[in-house]
């Protein structure tokens, strides 16, 4: 991310500009990374040649490192059959960008380091920027060249990968949904000056119309109902971002998309699914009311009323 600090994903600080500490691009990919990280895989695959399975078992390693002079936040980690993956999100080019990684990487190495026969391994993951917005000259790999004391001279390496570089159809040929939220930058710098160009707009909402039927595609033929209003609302919630309220376009693409989402649904349907659990439960006296209005957050009166509306029998004292 652009800024190495402890956030958390809620309440993201946005500065004048629009580039804050924490921005909502931050946001976005860290809900991604902790909350959809299997989108992940397919990246991993692209920018490192590997060939894992969408369903490949991987474990979701903690992004917090402590060091002598403080905490460094990565944005994240991914270790499959004892690989490890490091993978930045960049919004804006970072001349130390590569210094910013050598430090990243060696704290995840010093992390799992391990003593074999009296020695210490540190193994550097494998790790990559990946850039949201195109930028000129931008180099293949950040590269640095490390000389040691003894003379010896290692040059480290990290790939570059630019989601622009990707068109609709190709980010769904190789399933790199996770790039489908920063689409909307292809189109930024025209949407916040507020001309009118009528072809441009008619591109970008032809590019939304077609991720919209190719999520509906994906929904209908992958049992993907969650993961497709996931990434709806995560579309959403850039294109809110990025397009000033006063530009006509976005009313247009909310048509498209089906309206702002600023919650992932998936996540709403998991609570809605605990709340009628608990009116079973209440029902059938497993439960008492006052016990489950307090799960809930609820008061009694509100917790009749919501038992009544979802066809739940309230017990009577």
């Amino acid at each position: 991310m652009d800024k190495c600090v402890d956030s958390s994903a809620e309440g993201a600080e946005i500065a004048e500009n629009g580039e804050g500490f924490n921005t909502v691009f931050d946001d976005v990919f860290r809900t991604i990374a902790q909350k959809m990280p299997f989108l992940l895989i397919p990246l991993i695959n692209e920018v490192f040649g590997t060939a894992y399975a969408e369903d490949q078992k991987f474990l979701q390693l903690r992004n917090e490192h402590y060091e002598k002079f403080g905490k460094i936040v990565t944005d994240s980690i991914i270790q499959i059959e004892g690989h490890l993956y490091h993978i930045e999100c960049q919004s804006k080019k970072d001349g130390d960008m590569v210094l910013r990684m050598i430090e990243y990487d060696f704290a995840i190495a010093i992390e799992h380091s391990v003593m074999d026969k009296g020695i210490i391994e540190i193994d550097f993951p494998e790790s990559c920027v990946l850039y949201l917005r195109n930028h000129r000259d931008m180099p293949d790999h950040h590269t640095a060249r490390i000389r040691f004391a003894d003379g010896q001279t290692v040059t480290y390496k990290v790939p570059v990968i630019m989601a622009q570089d990707y068109t609709v159809d190709s980010i769904f040929e190789k399933r790199l949904l996770a790039l489908l939220p920063y689409r909307i930058l292809r189109y930024e710098h025209f949407l916040k000056s507020n001309s009118v160009n009528p072809k441009k707009i008619e591109r970008m909402l032809d590019d939304y119309r077609l991720i919209c039927g190719k999520l509906q595609q994906m929904q209908e033929h992958e049992d993907a109902s969650g993961l497709y209003v996931d990434i709806i609302a995560l579309i959403n919630k850039l294109a809110d971002y990025v397009i000033p309220d006063d530009n006509p376009a976005k009313e247009r693409l909310g048509e498209i998309m089906g309206g702002q989402i600023l919650k992932l649904k998936s996540e709403s349907l998991k609570e809605e699914g605990r709340a009628l659990e608990i009116y079973a439960l209440v029902q059938d006296a497993v439960l008492t009311p006052e016990f489950a209005a307090a799960r809930l957050n609820l008061d009694i009166d509100e917790l009749k009323k919501r038992m009544s509306h979802n066809g739940y029998r309230y017990p009577e004292s």
